[in-house]
């Protein structure tokens, strides 16, 4: 079980360093692309692999994909990336921090695709006090771990924390620097290959944890491009949900996942349609709990009043109808 995991590491290296996002982070070279669109492993994200890998994205948009979302964050952040996918707390992260968004589409809402993870020997709460507990430093796992530990019926001062991204969470296993960790798949599923425990199981007490389509607010003008991602994300989603069995194959091997990991690896995860979408996005008192909740955790309030904008899912939607 050793060697699958040194394997899975390694492949996660090699991904990093062979990302197409790798250039774009550190040159800070632009393409020849006129619409940079990031995106990083999530269910909820998919369906822009499937869109590039059956040719459904405008010719004038390039996909650039990493396999961490802290430094696809930080790209945003940075301005590199014209859009990305994002989740809801990274969404608030960049406007907390003067990037101005826009969010044009839920892509997913999951319930449950977190986890607590530890060693097996850990078996029991009253035994992880005073261990080293890894996570990602951002809204979302914060409010995780401070449920998790509501829990356990323990507080912040009985654990050592260790803020970590995602792929230096899977070094630091493997290296048995950290003796528990928060994290989602498909990080969760290498780690959990080596044995390790879900000590507490899942986030599903927590608010829906929604992934989104955001716009730099400044592009937003381009509106045949930004029609043209918004097809080319609706008919990957299609694609997964016509053909289901076969989007699982195809990601499993993106993912190195076994079919039964890749199977699990959507189980939590809700794909929302065009109509809920637009329900979502208009009733935004839906959203209200979740800002909320994850704005408690950055060091000022983001204003959201203006974040959702549905022009251009409601004229696709409609052209689609007629």
């Amino acid at each position: 079980m050793g060697n699958d995991f040194s394997l899975n590491r390694r492949h996660f290296l090699k991904m990093l360093a062979l990302s197409p996002l790798a250039p774009l982070l550190f040159s800070g070279c632009r393409d020849r692309a006129s619409f940079i669109l990031g995106t990083y492993p999530h269910p909820g994200h998919e369906a822009f692999y499937l869109a590039e890998h059956f040719g459904q994205l405008p010719a004038n948009v390039s996909l650039r994909k990493s396999e961490s979302s802290s430094l696809l964050l930080s790209a945003m952040l940075e301005g590199k990336l014209d859009a990305a996918t994002l989740a809801l707390d990274e969404v608030l992260t960049c406007l907390q921090q003067g990037v101005q968004l826009s969010i044009v589409l839920v892509l997913s809402n999951s319930c449950g695709s977190d986890y607590l993870l530890c060693r097996p020997e850990l078996k029991q709460p009253r035994q992880i006090k005073g261990k080293v507990v890894a996570l990602e430093q951002r809204p979302a796992t914060e409010m995780l771990l401070d449920q998790t530990l509501n829990k356990l019926k323990l507080s912040r001062d009985d654990i050592q924390l260790a803020y970590l991204p995602q792929l230096q969470q899977l070094m630091a296993w493997q290296d048995q620097q950290i003796d528990l960790v928060i994290t989602s798949p498909p990080v969760s599923n290498y780690i959990r290959r080596t044995g390790a425990n879900a000590l507490y199981p899942d986030s599903c007490n927590l608010p829906p944890l929604y992934q989104m389509l955001a716009v730099r607010s400044d592009r937003m003008g381009d509106e045949a491009t930004l029609l043209g991602v918004l097809s080319a994300c609706l008919a990957g989603q299609s694609h997964l949900r016509l053909f289901y069995n076969d989007s699982i194959n195809r990601i499993a091997g993106w993912r190195n996942l076994s079919l039964t990991e890749c199977y699990d690896y959507f189980r939590p995860v809700e794909i929302p349609d065009v109509q809920t979408n637009l329900r979502l996005m208009s009733e935004t008192a839906l959203m209200a709990q979740s800002c909320q909740l994850l704005s408690d955790y950055l060091p000022t309030r983001p204003a959201t009043d203006k974040l959702f904008h549905t022009e251009a899912l409601y004229h696709l939607h409609l052209e689609q109808r007629l």
